[in-house]
């Protein structure tokens, strides 16, 4: 074998490599990242690690997300009477825990429902329980963290908060 057919080798086995690292770190679903194989890829290929010593932490899995004791507050950000109450005997009826009333958003003209969720020691499971409750009941709304907009409006025993919007109070009948 010759230099040039040797260069050539390595290239397109470097092409390789990087096809298939970009396919694993980008799944089309959005879920975690699957973890690289321990076994060598071809035979006399070493394991042992060459850069100094250095790991990369492997990526966490996003937990299941869950229903039952999920607890949930609706908070109304129309004008719409009983938006929020009918959101949160909705997200009851589909199991959710909620254990203090409906209430009104601090903010009004809200146009978009938007799912919010506690941070913390369970900030994961809370997102991942918020990120489903938005697609499957409120139309693939936003999910964002719960901030200090609703300190004195969401108590501590609420892990998600749902802010109706207008969008989701215009489907509702009379």
């Amino acid at each position: 074998m010759n230099l040039g057919t040797g260069r050539i080798l390595i290239l397109v086995s470097l092409v390789v490599i990087g096809v298939v690292v970009l396919a694993n770190g980008f799944p089309e679903g959005g879920g975690a990242v699957a973890a690289p194989s321990a076994s060598p890829s071809s035979p006399g290929a070493s394991t042992s690690p060459t850069g100094g010593g250095s790991t990369s932490p492997q990526p966490t899995a996003t937990p299941t997300p869950q229903v039952q004791g999920v607890t949930v507050m609706a908070l109304n950000g129309t004008n719409v009477t009983g938006a929020a109450a009918a959101a949160q005997a909705m997200l009851v009826q589909k199991g959710y825990s909620a254990p203090v009333a409906a209430a009104d958003a601090p903010n009004a003209g809200v146009t978009t429902t938007t799912v919010y969720y506690r941070t913390g020691a369970d900030a994961a499971q809370n997102k991942s329980n918020a990120t489903q409750m938005a697609k499957k009941y409120f139309n693939g709304a936003p999910v964002k963290k719960l901030d200090q907009t609703f300190v004195d409006v969401v108590p501590a025993t609420v892990s998600i908060a749902v802010v109706v919007g207008s969008d989701y109070a215009s489907t509702l009948t009379p």
